[in-house]
């Protein structure tokens, strides 16, 4: 199997953690989490692999409530609709999209359907992007998610890892979580409704919820070139979309940018947010995570643009880079995170430091 032609909207990694004091499980594959009065998180808990579902942020007040983030599917977001029922029978009156991925995007239909009225919030990218580029992503995603799926029960039968050697406990839980998503995300194909922002945002954007600010910002292109966080001051939480994943972070070769998402972690750490939801993963209670990704894509855009200035190919640079040190660091000795740090940050992230550092180069001798 060659994971690195995984589905994008599958490939995201959660961590393992207990649930913490006051968290309610109310669905075998999240928790719902209070992180203020009237303030609730859904914390995935699918134990780690190769797919995952979006973290959702719930801000509730007297007149209604606003969603950040729906996850991969109809089916998987009505059951964190029913969630939402069990804190509020109030209406959902803006659902905000952190980026464009499909497991932060392709459950608005069913806010759609349930809520007449309800404003759909992204960056103006994440409009442009859906109809067009999206479309065709979701095909191939589409016609590649069964094959995938099958590697892993071949693997789940054999009980062989694609790594060599048995397949580890680890290993084993994240497969059968893996299959078990993707024949639900395959479940849902015939009813895919995909529903465009109804208002975008290309700099800030702040909604006035009673007495509490729910600002909305771009603080640069990262993960993608539509990324959004959610801010509330007065809490000290924010929900930061796919520029902050844990245990390992996702890049997109294609999609990526590094030198500017280095940006955008300095702003989000600038915040000095006291909560931090990410994309997938626990909460976090400060900054630390967010400044190791920074440190590790500073470490790779360096060793890239250097390279890059000598002249190397992109090939050259991918089989001598060296990131051991960082790759203790996010995966320790999991063979299952080893490949997954490999495949979904290191390999993609010089694909696209490479393309951002030729390109300046470019730009440079044309001047």
């Amino acid at each position: 199997m060659d994971t690195r032609v995984t589905p994008v909207a599958l490939a995201m990694l959660l961590a393992l953690v207990p649930p913490v004091a006051g968290a309610q499980q109310v669905d075998p594959h999240f928790r719902l989490e209070k992180l203020a009065a009237g303030v609730y998180a859904a914390v995935r808990t699918d134990p780690p692999g190769w797919g995952a579902n979006a973290n959702n942020l719930f801000v509730i007040d007297a007149d209604g409530v606003v969603v950040v983030d729906t996850n991969f599917g109809p089916s998987s977001t009505a059951d964190v609709l029913k969630a939402l029922r069990t804190l509020t029978d109030k209406p959902v009156r803006f659902v905000i999209n952190t980026h464009w991925h499909d497991d932060h995007v392709l459950g608005n239909q069913v806010y759609r359907d349930a809520f007449p009225g309800v404003q759909f919030i992204a960056h103006a990218a994440t409009r442009e992007y859906l109809p067009g580029k999206g479309l065709e992503a979701r095909k191939q995603m589409m016609a590649g998610a069964p094959a995938f799926a099958n590697d892993l029960r071949g693997f789940l039968k054999s009980g062989k890892s694609p790594a060599g050697g048995e397949l580890t406990p680890e290993e084993r839980a994240a497969f059968e979580s893996d299959v078990a998503m993707i024949d639900r995300y395959a479940a849902d194909m015939p009813s895919f409704d995909v529903v465009l922002p109804t208002i975008t945002v290309e700099d800030k954007l702040t909604l006035y919820r009673g007495t509490r600010a729910v600002v909305v910002e771009s603080v640069g292109a990262g993960h993608t070139g539509g990324d959004l966080v959610v801010y509330l001051p007065g809490d000290g939480i924010l929900a930061t979309g796919d520029l902050v994943v844990a245990p390992i972070p996702l890049v997109g070769g294609d999609q990526s940018h590094i030198a500017s998402w280095i940006d955008a972690l300095d702003r989000i750490s600038a915040m000095r947010a006291t909560t931090i939801l990410p994309g997938h993963g626990p909460i976090m209670h400060d900054d630390g995570y967010v400044r190791q990704m920074a440190g590790a894509f500073r470490a790779i855009k360096g060793y890239v643009d250097a390279a890059a200035g000598r002249g190397e190919t992109l090939e050259q640079i991918q089989k001598s880079i060296r990131l051991d040190d960082w790759r203790q660091r996010f995966a320790g000795d999991s063979t299952l995170r080893r490949v997954i740090f490999r495949n979904y940050l290191v390999g993609p992230a010089v694909i696209a430091a490479y393309r951002e550092a030729t390109r300046r180069a470019a730009l440079q001798g044309r001047h």
